[in-house]
Parts: structure tokens; C-alpha cells; sequence
């Protein structure tokens, strides 16, 4: 299990229209900044796969697919995309895909929880 902190939530990175959330770590560009949640993570690792499960605070999504670069760029940057849609045809690689599809309410300060 790994948790993380949201420390910051961009003025344009909640769109519900796209059901999608972009995660950086601390260190994101300023241009990415504005679309971006920023996430002080903990410092053990984690390996998410099919069927484990994210908490935005109490609220539990369960994964449906990891894109072959989002573990990698969890690890490293602590960048991470979830999409909150059934699998579509075209999978994005650094992605996560979640259901339920409705996005979470995220607020600043709020743990989120990556169980794998």
C-alpha cells in the first residue's frame, strides 16, 4: 500500500466533461502545473495491477487498466493519469483506468490510497 497527499489541484485540472485527473509529483513544470494534481507521495513503492484499488479519501475505485508506463512514471516522478471510463479501444500507456466512471471530489490535503 502507498498513500500520497494532495498538496495542490490546478485550476484546470478537474474537467468532468473528459473524466480524466492528471497526478505530478512536486517537481511538474509550471506549464503542466494549472492541469495538474500535485501529489506528495510516501516513499514505498507500489506495483498497481487489474483489479486492485484507489481511494480519493473514502471513495473506492477499482482498476481496470494500467497503461505499460504508469507504474513506471508513478515510481519515478509520481506522475500517474487516472481515467475514470470503461477500457476503451484506444489504451493510453502512462494511464490508469477506473471504475466506478464518476469522478471523485477531490479537495487539497485530501490521502489518497493505491493499494496493489
Amino acid at each position: 500500500m502507498r498513500q500520497s497527499k494532495i498538496l495542490e489541484i490546478g485550476p484546470h485540472a478537474i474537467d468532468k466533461k473528459e473524466n480524466i485527473l492528471i497526478f505530478f509529483g512536486e517537481h511538474v513544470t509550471d506549464g503542466l502545473r494549472p492541469y495538474s494534481v500535485i501529489q506528495e507521495m510516501s516513499s514505498e513503492d507500489v506495483e498497481l495491477a487489474v483489479g486492485d484499488k484507489i481511494l480519493f479519501g473514502e471513495q473506492e475505485y477499482r482498476i481496470t487498466y494500467v497503461g505499460n508506463y504508469a507504474n513506471k512514471n508513478l515510481q519515478a516522478i509520481q506522475h500517474i493519469s487516472f481515467v475514470f471510463s470503461d477500457v476503451p479501444t484506444d489504451k493510453l500507456s502512462s494511464t490508469v483506468y477506473l471504475t466506478p466512471t464518476e469522478m471523485p471530489e477531490i479537495t487539497e490535503g485530501m490521502t489518497i490510497t493505491y493499494k496493489g
